[in-house]
This record gives C-alpha cells, sequence and structure tokens, in this order.
C-alpha cells in the first residue's frame, strides 16, 4: 500500500501561511475490443490529458475474433506515456488509476506468466458446441437464475471450455484465466485481482452469493485456483512495479485499484448510482442501463435476454438491455448512401452526420410516413431473433436520404423506447435517460429519443465516461472520496438536456404502435428468409 497523503485542496492556510499543496490526480485506463484511452483526470472530474491507440481484431478463421495480448499491452503503456507527457505532470502525482475493461474476453497465461494463447473476444463464435452443452447440463433457465445472464457463445466459460476440448496442451498449462482487468492489474502490480462486475460477465459467477459458482465450475471441471481474485470494486491492489514502471513511464508510487466492466464504469461515470437515472450509451451499440437494488431475473427478463450483473458502485446492481444495431447502421448509411455529404464534410471540416442531422431536422416527425426496423444483425434485447433483419417500411418516390436517415434515427429511438418499456414492466424506475457516446453528439437524435420515449434525456459533460469512472474508483480506492456515490456526486455536471415535446410524442405514438405491429407482423417472413 503506497503510504503517501494526497491532500485534493490546491492549498492550506495555516497561521497565515500559504503552504501549497501538489495537486492529486487520477487515472482511468479503457481496454476496449480495438483500441485503449488511458485518460488523466483532476479530483473534480476534469480531463487534464489522455491519449489513444488502436489495435487490430484479428480473424484466424471465420467466426474467430481474436486480440494479441502482446500488441494490446505495447499499445495500453505507450498510450500511458504519451497522456503523462501531455499532461506534464511529475508522474509521482499521479496518486491512483483503475481499469476499465471489455467483458468476456480472456488471455491463458502459463506459471511463468507468458501468454499461452491470443485473446478471445466477445464477438467470436466458435463455441456454438459448447453452448448446447451448457444448455444441455444446466438448462437455460438455472444459468440465468445462478449467473444473471442468459447463456449465449459469447461468455468466457463457453471458450474455455473450447480451448479444453479443442486445444488441450494449452489448457493444461494454463496458470490462469484471465479477462482484461486482472491481466492488466497483474501486468502493473503483479497481482491478479478482478472485480465483481467484470467476473459476473464470465458466467462462472454466483450473483447471489457474490463469488465464483461452485456448481458451475465443478459441473464444468473448471479449477478455482485457474480464475482470479475477486475484489470489491474501488480496492487497493497493489503498487506500480519496477518492471511496470519501466514499461510505461508510471511512478512506482502510483497505487492500482480494481475498476469494473466497461458499462458498469461508464455508469459511475455518467451518475447512475442510484435507481432512477437510466445509463444510455449511443455508439455503435446503444445500451440502455438501468442501476437497481437488486438483480432482476423474472421469465421476462430471462424471455428478452436482459442481463443482470453487480455494478461497480456497492450493493447496486445494473440491468444490461441494448441494440446492437445503432451506429452501426448508421455508419451503413453514411458509406454506402451519403458520398455527397462525405465530400461536403471533408471540405467543410465537419462530420458528415452533421450534415445528414441538418438535412434529416427539416423532415417532417415520422420521416413523411417512413419506418425503419433497425435489425442488420438480427434483434437483440428485447426480442432476442438472430433471424431479425433490416427493414424500410413505406419507401414512396418522394423520399430521399434526408426521409431516409430520419426514418433511421426515429427507428433507433422505437426500439430504444422498447427496451425501456420493457425494464419498466419489470419494476424499473426511468426518471430521465442519460446519454453519452457518439450519439450524444446529435441534438436530432437526442431529442428524438426524449419525443419518442416521453423521458427526459440528459447530456453529463463528460467525454469518457468509461475512463472517468474508473478514475472515480481509484480515487476512492485511496481515500480521496469518502464514497463512490460520493465521487460521482462530486464531479457530475450536466451539459445539456431534452425535454419531451408533447406535441411530438403524441405523433410519434402512432408510429411507435405501427413499427411494433410491422416487428411481429414479419416475425415468420424473417425466419423464412433465414432458410432459404
Amino acid at each position: 500500500m503506497n503510504e503517501r497523503a494526497y491532500i485534493s485542496t490546491s492549498s492550506l492556510y495555516c497561521c497565515h501561511w500559504n503552504i501549497e499543496v501538489a495537486p492529486l490526480y487520477l487515472a482511468g485506463l479503457d481496454v476496449g475490443t480495438i483500441g485503449c484511452k488511458f485518460v488523466i483526470f483532476s479530483d473534480t472530474g476534469s480531463v487534464v490529458a489522455s491519449a489513444y491507440r488502436e489495435y487490430p481484431l484479428e480473424i484466424p478463421k471465420p467466426g474467430w475474433l481474436e486480440l494479441n495480448p502482446a500488441i494490446v499491452w505495447k499499445n495500453i503503456v505507450e498510450a500511458i506515456r504519451e497522456a503523462l507527457t501531455i499532461s506534464k505532470i511529475d508522474p509521482g502525482d499521479l496518486a491512483s488509476l483503475a481499469v476499465s475493461a471489455q467483458g468476456e474476453a480472456f488471455i491463458p497465461v502459463g506459471k511463468s506468466g507468458e501468454v499461452l494463447y491470443n485473446s478471445i473476444v466477445t464477438s467470436d463464435s466458435r463455441a456454438q458446441n459448447q453452448t448446447s452443452w451448457l444448455e444441455k447440463k444446466f438448462g437455460a433457465w438455472d444459468l440465468f437464475r445462478i449467473t444473471g445472464h442468459v447463456l449465449f457463445p459469447v461468455f468466457t466459460l463457453n471458450k474455455i471450455l473450447w480451448i479444453r476440448e479443442n486445444m488441450p496442451k494449452i489448457y493444461n498449462s494454463t496458470e490462469k484465466f484471465l479477462l482484461w482487468e486482472d491481466y492488466v492489474n497483474w501486468k502493473l502490480t503483479g497481482r491478479a485481482a478482478i472485480d465483481h462486475s467484470l467476473a459476473c460477465r464470465t458466467l462462472m459467477y454466483d450473483i447471489g452469493r457474490k463469488d465464483w459458482s461452485d456448481e458451475i465450475l465443478e459441473t464444468c471441471g473448471v479449477e478455482r485456483a485457474l480464475l482470479s481474485e475477486i475484489l470489491p470494486s474501488g480496492s487497493v491492489v497493489g503498487n506500480i512495479t519496477k518492471q511496470a514502471s519501466l514499461e510505461s513511464g508510471l511512478s512506482e508510487k502510483t497505487v492500482v485499484v480494481t475498476g469494473g466492466h466497461d458499462q458498469a464504469c461508464g455508469s459511475l461515470g455518467a451518475g447512475v448510482v442510484e435507481p432512477g437515472p437510466i445509463y444510455n450509451v449511443a455508439g455503435t451499440v446503444e445500451c440502455c442501463m438501468p442501476a437497481v437494488d437488486k438483480p432482476i431475473l423474472n421469465e421476462k427478463m430471462f424471455e428478452s435476454g436482459c442481463a443482470s450483473y453487480p455494478h461497480v458502485v456497492p450493493g447496486k446492481y445494473l440491468v444490461l438491455a441494448y441494440n446492437a444495431n445503432a451506429g452501426l447502421v448508421l455508419r451503413w448509411f453514411r458509406d454506402n448512401l451519403a458520398s455527397e455529404e462525405m465530400k461536403e464534410s471533408l471540405r467543410l471540416q465537419i462530420s458528415a452526420y452533421r450534415l445528414l442531422d441538418a438535412a434529416a431536422e427539416k423532415v417532417p416527425k415520422g420521416a413523411s410516413k417512413l419506418i425503419f426496423l433497425p435489425y442488420f444483425t438480427g434483434a437483440t434485447t428485447p426480442n432476442w431473433n438472430a433471424d431479425a433483419r433490416g427493414v424500410l417500411f413505406g419507401l414512396a418516390l418522394h423520399h430521399g436520404r434526408p426521409e431516409i436517415f430520419r426514418a433511421m434515427l426515429e427507428g433507433l429511438a422505437y426500439e430504444l423506447r422498447h427496451n425501456l418499456e420493457n425494464l419498466i414492466e419489470s419494476g424499473v424506475r426511468a426518471t430521465e435517460l442519460r446519454s453519452v457516446g457518439g450519439g450524444a453528439r446529435s441534438h436530432l437524435w437526442l431529442q428524438l429519443k426524449a419525443d419518442v420515449t416521453g423521458v427526459k434525456v440528459v447530456v453529463p459533460d463528460v467525454s469518457e465516461a468509461s475512463s472517468l469512472g474508473a478514475a472515480l474508483l481509484a480515487g476512492a480506492g485511496i481515500g480521496t472520496y469518502k464514497s463512490i456515490q460520493d465521487a460521482s456526486k462530486k464531479v457530475y455536471r450536466v451539459k445539456s438536456s431534452y425535454d419531451p415535446d408533447k406535441s411530438a410524442s403524441s405523433t410519434y405514438e402512432i408510429y411507435y404502435k405501427l413499427y411494433k405491429k410491422l416487428y411481429s407482423s414479419l416475425r415468420e417472413a424473417f425466419s423464412e428468409l433465414s432458410r432459404i
């Protein structure tokens, strides 16, 4: 434990003496699927410096998706060094840091700390047979009851079983299966520790007991010793080792603290620490995540595929509802149908989406009677239909790019409302949507969300919610804040807000009902199309 005392105020006044105290800095390291970002914050939540590095996804076979841990680690230390350089702070003044990590992805590590195989990431689909075996062995409902998660091939357990069956030499040589949080913690401190929010994303965690599931591990023949120790988010892991200091430029004085799953850290960064506000992150995927007092493990959540898992905030949980086709479909439109806007955006040095938004704002509500279903890669929560596909309904000769783009934004808002209603029917409170991510830069999309859902939309004044959440955990871990909730209150600020327009909401109510009816009418046709 670092014994250095940190005082967050800029100066102390005692007996008329002005004693200057070094400012306190905290950092969050966000390790994602395609890139990592290291952000240094003041203790008031202001960004001091940040650096981003992108790394390649490897596709050794169709359906396989992997990350090379050596390449990721190289990019992590480069991002840390760059942010430290930009900040111009003494590395010793960086009091603590924590990791916000992608879920499910893991790394087999040998006895000497060597990486035995690449990191298999969430979207990798190789573990279909193991998923079927788990369903037969446990039943999907029992796994949901134990873990809070609906059985899919994405989880860590499924892929560990795949390695055991298909790469037995690697499995037998593995000392630890580490997710990205505990892997980075180990690389930085020599201690492999994972928090509850990320441990729960493995399908090996008992959400009721708040520990690794003995029932699942014993039935699957996976030894508990292969997994990291679980610590609450905001727990001290240790100090930076000499080796990690040499590689990254971090000071050995800096304390590493447990962080969490990226979505959980993002929720904290957006101030979602109590029931009421809904964390709404709109990027490639759009998530809708309320904080709740206990897991919601009813039949409705099971059938709609909504997972419950521990929040990084003590005593709270998150429920995960999401649409996998959000920014993804908007990018498809931009890249395939908006060449003119792309050229103009380069000339004006602005985002093509700003031009598309400006044109779509001139289109009447309801997109001139055009309805869009966004299921390009299938429907996720609450419909869960892998056969579903994207639909433009009502196309006419007078429709052009502005109408289609507006219809797409409205369709995404309808899908968000569908997810929100599904959560509310299970007892979730929804006082406001707190929107972050790339989608939070679109005033049109934000207003559409408010008008379609009837819920106020608030944009927090935070550019990097996941990194900020991790940094707040880092600060709480060394006593900078009284608690994790206190940390959130001290840094949370509102950038803008959007109230529902009653007149617009009445119009969208008609289209929303037709939107849901359209999906129901096409369900059988989706299945037939998939069989062709």
